[in-house]
């Protein structure tokens, strides 16, 4: 029986959140105030989903595992504090263009996200093949279950919502039902029509329509 992964659910959303970033950001013409504004509010999504989960590393998830394992956790905090900067600079220059940046300022902004993209692929991955491993060494699946719950109950509903638009779309079939149906057992009805809405966007129609009918 597959082990839990810690890793794999809000990674996979990450990917996507930060592909579709990448996308509209090498496309979007700057000058016109609607296309601006909708790569501003894509920007806002993704560096709050990437605030939101480094935190949640470094104040659970790598916490939790330094514990059982001394110095398991100095590799990620290292990267966390070299990419913190650079994520924080990127969302500062989005949040200040008015339109009227030239053309090389703009390309200059596209080439440093395209930058810190690949470097945050490279140290996901490198939590999925590393990190992961010693997670599942030092947890049992029920331990991790619970972390997971845990993460769930304290982060904002909103950022839950966020996540959730990114990562649904992003899994298989199987992992959604997983993770949908036990969140329909546990919170209110209008609380999960929130989290359908949201997804629903993200996906194709029979995609969106097979998950509900595995979900009621």
């Amino acid at each position: 029986m597959p082990r839990i992964r810690s890793f794999a659910l809000p990674h996979k959303g990450l990917r996507n959140a930060l592909s579709q970033f990448s996308l509209e950001a090498g496309r979007t013409s700057y000058h016109d105030p609607e296309q601006l504004n909708e790569l501003k509010t894509l920007g806002h999504a993704l560096f709050t989903m990437l605030n939101e989960h480094m935190h949640t590393e470094n104040e659970h998830t790598l916490k939790s595992l330094e514990e059982r394992a001394p110095g398991s956790s100095a590799h990620d905090l290292s990267d966390h504090e070299e990419l913190e900067p650079q994520q924080n600079s990127l969302e500062q220059m989005l949040i200040g263009f008015t339109g009227k940046e030239d053309p090389d300022t703009i390309h200059e902004f596209y080439l440093e996200f395209t930058k810190f993209h690949s470097r945050y692929l490279e140290h996901i991955l490198y939590e999925e093949q590393v990190t992961e491993k010693l997670i599942q060494a030092n947890f049992t699946d029920e331990e991790l279950i619970e972390h997971r719950q845990e993460v769930m109950k304290r982060m904002d509903f909103h950022v839950l919502l966020l996540f959730l638009k990114y990562v649904i779309p992003a899994q298989s079939m199987e992992e959604n039902v997983a993770v949908l149906s036990g969140f329909k057992a546990n919170a209110p009805a209008q609380a999960f029509e929130a989290v359908c809405a949201a997804i629903k966007p993200g996906m194709l129609p029979l995609h969106y329509d097979r998950l509900l009918s595995y979900l009621n």
